[in-house]
């Protein structure tokens, strides 16, 4: 090869190496590149909500001219959401990292604003960081970023400025990255109130629920000193829902200057202001709080302070700065009083009012529904118990432990209670009384019937009968006496002097001794009246037995008459005349066994109730007071006001002028020593 031919080759080589390097040098066309991205997910790789385990949103706050940091996240073992940003407090988070997460999933790009970098401030999408966070810094976004399990990224975007023309048009941008998006965004699900990240239904009942509400109230404060609590007492009351809606004071004890204690009550003219006391308990069903505060160590569930706490001077002032006071004997005493408040079930809450929290105290200045949440707001300290008193032991049955003890358990069961009457005492003459036929049925309306049988016509004998027998159907055990004068006059004449037993002198006084066994309205019957009487008691056992029917011919009814008293056996019980078989001792130690296991079960069941009841209630303040443990919460002045009420806001009078004198400023109030914060 001439050295013409390797000259060629060698300027070829270096044309395509120059070439590459051309290739490699040179910048991708960005435009054809991102345009590409119109229309396509932002974040094509992050398509599940629930492989979010956290989420971190950085802002700047103008305000105070420093980054806030607010977190949500879930324990990888238990599962359990709680914000890191508030001491680890439980967190309601599940339905709301669903809906930020969604918020990312499928966002796609509505257009390309921007590649210029000196663009980011005008839009909004400065990164949030240390550098950054200066007074008067302008156009820094907010920082959201999502992580998995592990804390393995998934996704990270800067939130800039809405777009002019547009509400749910945003301007965003990938950390790190220069190109700025236009997006269909709602920023709202990124939120850093600690509202909206928390159950913030604090004591979760409902207000139907409240059975009794007792409220102490007093006012707690350091003395001057500051190594002592001075306490001034106004009213103890004790309230009592009835019937839903109604309320009813139990008892009442007033303080005088003295502060001795006064048991008082309502007095001529005053009641209770049910409208207030019932917003008093809708305050309690909407108690919602803004915010909390960790607890100092050494306070158990049921706010006691162990010596531990008393002796940290820096734990007793964490308490004593919001409004409560422990004391040596390890009470705590709040600052603005205390209620309890008992449902239904025996949960009882405790309440403990503390001191108004400051503008420093509260990180969050935003408002919710109208409420000032960095202002005056105010401490609480929760707590809850089982009120035992809801749960009295059941009456329980004694069990027998001889045939003798169970009968006689049986017979005091049967013995009549109160003014019941006898079961052999049955008033005959009550049922017809109430039948309207009884009443036309005085002798003045037809003088016939006081006549003796002798003396009335046949016919008109028949025809009174016949009447006075439609008129009393309802009444079988007379009816068949009446036919016996109207069939057989001729027969009833010559004894009906004798035979003032038989039913044939009965036909004329049945309607008025059934309407009065006292014979009260018989002044007619005269003797004759007075013999019908004795009919009447001896035919009484006869009227149940008696089933004849009121049609049988008055021959036959005549005939039985003189067997009257032959026929009363037959209306007794058989069965209460026949000797009872005597049990043997077998027998009778079956029925004592058998009674001693019915009587046992049903106690028992009794027991079993009341116990799964008085379960139920401390499995709740169980529940209960692990969330409220470790915290201090933070409630609306408001609200506040509406559950601190006063003596005059419970009673009302008649004279809207007058009111219930309060103790006033008294030297004479208690001081309690307050150890930590001693001279």
């Amino acid at each position: 090869m001439n050295e013409g031919a390797k000259t060629g080759i060698y300027w070829a080589a270096a044309v395509a190496m120059l070439a590459v390097a051309i290739t490699v040098a040179w910048p991708p066309r960005t435009d054809s590149d991102t345009e590409s991205l119109i229309g396509q997910p932002l974040f094509a790789s992050f398509t599940d909500p629930l492989t979010a385990a956290s989420l971190r949103i950085v802002s700047f706050e103008d305000a105070r001219g420093e980054l806030g940091r607010f977190e949500v996240a879930k324990d990888d073992t238990t599962g359990v959401w709680s914000i890191p940003s508030r001491n680890n407090y439980p967190a309601d988070a599940l339905e709301q990292m669903q809906k930020a997460a969604n918020a990312l999933i499928d966002l796609k790009v509505l257009d390309i604003q921007t590649e210029n970098a000196e663009d980011h401030a005008d839009l909004g999408v400065v990164e949030p960081k240390a550098d950054a966070a200066e007074f008067g810094a302008e156009g820094v976004g907010r920082l959201v970023t999502f992580r998995g399990d592990k804390n393995l990224p998934l996704c990270s975007l800067i939130v800039g400025n809405p777009v002019s023309d547009s509400d749910s048009k945003r301007y965003v941008r990938i950390p790190g990255q220069d190109p700025v998006y236009v997006v269909n965004l709602d920023s709202a699900v990124f939120s850093t109130r600690f509202q909206d990240w928390i159950e913030k239904d604090l004591l979760q009942l409902s207000s139907i629920d409240i059975s009794e509400i007792a409220i102490e109230s007093y006012d707690a404060a350091l003395d001057g000193r500051g190594g002592s609590v001075s306490l001034e007492r106004a009213f103890d009351a004790e309230l009592a829902v009835v019937g839903g809606s109604d309320w009813e004071l139990r008892s009442l004890v007033r303080y005088d200057d003295q502060q001795q204690p006064q048991p008082s009550q309502l007095a001529a003219g005053e009641s209770l202001a049910t409208a207030k006391l019932n917003e008093l308990k809708n305050a309690l069903d909407d108690l919602k709080i803004v915010d909390v505060a960790a607890k100092p160590k050494g306070m158990s569930e049921n706010l006691k302070a162990d010596k531990d706490l008393v002796s940290d001077n820096e734990a007793v002032r964490s308490l004593a700065v919001r409004g409560f006071f422990p004391l040596s004997s390890g009470d705590i005493i709040s600052a603005n009083g205390q209620m309890d408040v008992t449902l239904n079930d025996g949960v009882q809450y405790n309440l403990r009012f503390g001191n108004i929290q400051g503008l420093a105290d509260t990180p969050d200045e935003a408002e919710e529904d109208g409420e000032n949440v960095g202002g005056a707001n105010r401490y609480l300290l929760v707590t809850a118990q089982v009120d035992e008193a809801k749960f009295p032991a059941p009456d329980l049955k004694p069990i027998p432990k001889t045939i003798e003890e169970l009968d006689a358990m049986n017979a005091a069961a049967a013995e009549p209670v109160g003014d019941a009457m006898p079961a052999d005492e049955t008033p005959a003459a009550e049922p017809p009384s109430e039948e309207p036929p009884a009443e036309p049925m005085p002798a003045a309306e037809d003088p016939a019937e006081d006549t003796p049988a002798e003396d009335k016509p046949a016919e008109a004998t028949a025809d009174q009968d016949a009447a006075e027998s439609n008129e009393d159907a309802p009444q079988p055990a007379d009816q068949p006496a009446e036919p016996n004068d109207s069939a057989e006059p001729a027969e009833t004449e010559e004894p009906a002097a004798d035979s003032t037993d038989s039913p044939a002198e009965e036909v004329s006084t049945e309607a008025v001794e059934e309407n009065d066994e006292n014979a009260c309205d018989v002044p007619e019957a005269g003797d004759s009246g007075e013999e019908a009487t004795e009919p009447a008691a001896e035919t009484a056992p006869d009227e149940p037995a008696s089933d004849e029917d009121l049609t049988t011919e008055t021959a036959e009814s005549a005939e039985p008459a003189a067997d009257a008293p032959a026929t009363e056996p037959a209306a007794a019980d058989p069965t209460e005349t026949e000797p009872a078989v005597e049990e043997t001792a077998e027998e009778k130690q079956e029925r004592l066994e058998a009674e001693q296991e019915k009587i046992t079960k049903e106690n028992q069941r009794m027991l079993d109730e009341r116990k799964n009841q008085l379960d139920a209630a401390q499995g709740r303040v169980r529940e209960l007071n692990s969330r409220f443990a470790d915290w201090y919460y933070v409630i609306p002045e408001s609200t506040y006001r509406k559950l601190r009420l006063s003596l005059d806001d419970i009673i009302e009078t008649a004279d809207s002028e007058e009111s219930m004198d309060l103790p006033g400023e008294s030297s004479q109030a208690p001081s309690f020593n307050f150890p930590g914060l001693a001279p």
